[in-house]
């Protein structure tokens, strides 16, 4: 009888959990509101996640309160995190929390859904290292948080987020409000996001069937860098993505800005490959000219441009070689690389 009632009592606990996972999805669109006086009846632990911040598991769902940051942790200080040992499937960040740090939540295999609002910054993708396989992310609002890298680059919290977006898995999907931040969140890189829904997709509770819909292109997309006329290498092509990159990167070209080119201002940031079939060309056999098609927003009669361009660890500033308008040609030996365009007002 002991043993039977255990399986009943374990089949009970079961249940509950996974409708605990499954119902945040179903349930209203607004992040839920955030008390910043804990309730201690609804847990027997209420942790002090840092300065202004607490956090709680409920029913199988970590709840973070308060004002304030979610710290940074690492791999060798993980067990420091207070809901290190936790069973959830579920994570609901409040409307204060203004930070998620590095591997806050790595590990974690059975964590598949995150309510996170749209003004937070995440870190990076170690928020979500070694989690379920097919995680949600249902990010609420429509507002950004604006924070200035350097004095000189804007950078917003869904900024933040598009990054992530960027470099997680395939299986990865991302919830939003309505089909105007859609459209925003999917276009901060191009080719654009992927799999992007509004909250109102009638598949929304269903995570397997908005993974079949491979998400349209807003519009079509071809390498803005190419080898300038003249200097195209026969079966190599040239691959350039618009990305949103972390702050890391963004400091190092804040740098130049405050400290050597104050007169310019922050255009954007792409990746290059330069391919043959399944090959990549890290370095060329010699220097070859690169043309970049210059974004039609940033075009500009007369306007200057440079190119910061960062190659294994290493960074260089490249002069504009023509006088088009709409075009930039630089010359360089690499194949792979970032680089960033700066401009004059």
């Amino acid at each position: 009888m002991r043993k039977t009632g255990r399986k009943i009592l374990t089949m009970i606990l079961t249940f509950s959990i996974c409708m605990t996972v499954l119902l945040p999805l179903r349930t209203e669109a607004r992040v839920p509101e955030v008390r910043h006086t804990p309730d201690w009846t609804k847990s027997s632990a209420v942790w002090q996640v840092s300065d202004g911040v607490t956090a709680y598991i409920r029913d199988g769902v970590l709840y973070f309160e308060g004002n304030g940051v979610i710290p940074d942790y690492t791999n060798d200080n993980l067990s420091d995190r207070p809901w290190h040992t936790s069973l959830f499937g579920t994570v609901v960040v409040g409307t204060g929390i203004t930070d998620i740090g590095t591997r806050a939540f790595a590990e974690f295999k059975n964590l598949r859904y995150f309510f996170i609002p749209s003004t937070t910054f995440v870190s990076d993708s170690s928020v979500f290292h070694k989690i379920d396989s097919s995680p949600v992310v249902r990010i609420q609002g429509s507002e950004e948080t604006t924070r200035m890298i350097g004095n000189k680059i804007p950078y917003t919290s869904l900024d933040s987020w598009a990054a992530v977006a960027q470099s997680t898995s395939y299986n990865t999907l991302y919830v939003v409000d309505n089909g105007a931040v859609k459209t925003s969140f999917r276009q901060k890189t191009y080719p654009n996001l992927e799999r992007v829904f509004s909250a109102d997709n009638p598949d929304i509770d269903r995570p397997s069937k908005l993974r079949e819909q491979d998400g349209e292109q807003l519009q079509p997309y071809s390498s803005p860098l190419r080898f300038a006329p003249g200097y195209e290498m026969a079966g190599r092509a040239v691959t350039s993505k618009v990305i949103k990159p972390g702050t890391a990167y963004l400091n190092v070209i804040a740098d130049y800005l405050n400290y050597m080119y104050p007169e310019y201002t922050y255009g954007q940031t792409c990746t290059n490959m330069v391919t043959t079939g399944d090959q990549v060309y890290p370095v060329l056999e010699e220097p070859k000219q690169y043309q970049f098609r210059i974004p039609q927003q940033l075009q500009s009669p007369g306007r200057v441009f440079k190119v910061i361009l960062v190659a294994d660890g290493q960074h260089m500033v490249l002069d504009d070689m023509d006088d088009s308008d709409t075009t930039i040609t630089f010359t360089t030996e690499k194949g792979t690389f970032t680089y960033s365009i700066i401009y004059t007002p």
